[in-house]
């Protein structure tokens, strides 16, 4: 399966030599890029990244220059090999609250999975913006692994189980769960804050 390469807002700063901020601060209420283009996993939007690289002026002219040697670099990180222009596109995400979701256990327990010697997860396949994401897949691979190892730990066998039907709507890109909004950032979102 080809990997689609993805970016957060560092990843997009980075590509494009620009501050993090910029991108909810100039970007999303200037036009060049929006949050329904985006994918938001645990609360946080990702962009395909052909669309993100589509966003590049020509070379030479004054504005948004993309980096092309960065842009590699990160394509190499994520082991890349497409560049997807629409969210629909994109493979299902997990991200930490879908995961905790998935199996019936709280952030923390996910969290603390991950980082566990017992390698009860399988490896993030993304790092994006400070956060690890998964495909579905890889999840799904994994799922068996991920709770017999629980159980071993814990003695309680039930503890994490997997969620078949929000398996499904993660698939379908209708899950709705926790970590399925975006609330968004910036000084467009700061003056759209009602005054208390």
């Amino acid at each position: 399966m080809a990997k689609p390469l993805v970016m957060g807002r560092k990843e997009i700063a980075k590509v494009y030599r620009i501050a993090e901020t910029a991108v909810s601060d100039r970007w999303v209420p200037g036009g060049v890029i929006s949050y329904a283009d985006a994918v938001v996993v645990s609360g946080k939007p990702y962009w395909p990244g052909g669309l993100v690289v589509d966003l590049a002026l020509a070379p030479g002219s004054r504005g948004r220059q993309l980096d092309m040697g960065l842009l590699e670099e990160l394509e190499q990180e994520q082991g890349a090999t497409v560049r997807p222009m629409k969210a629909g596109e994109l493979p299902a995400l997990v991200g930490l609250q879908e995961y905790a979701a998935l199996f019936g256990v709280d952030q923390v327990k996910v969290s603390q999975a991950l980082k566990s010697a017992k390698q009860q997860l399988p490896p993030p396949d993304y790092s994006l913006s400070g956060s690890p994401l998964w495909l579905l897949e890889t999840v799904l691979v994994g799922a068996e692994h991920t709770m017999s190892v629980s159980a071993e730990a814990r003695r309680n066998p039930g503890e994490w189980k997997l969620d078949e039907d929000l398996a499904q709507q993660l698939r379908d890109g209708v899950y709705a769960g926790p970590g399925s909004a975006f609330k968004p950032r910036g000084k467009k979102a700061a003056a759209e804050k009602p005054k208390a």
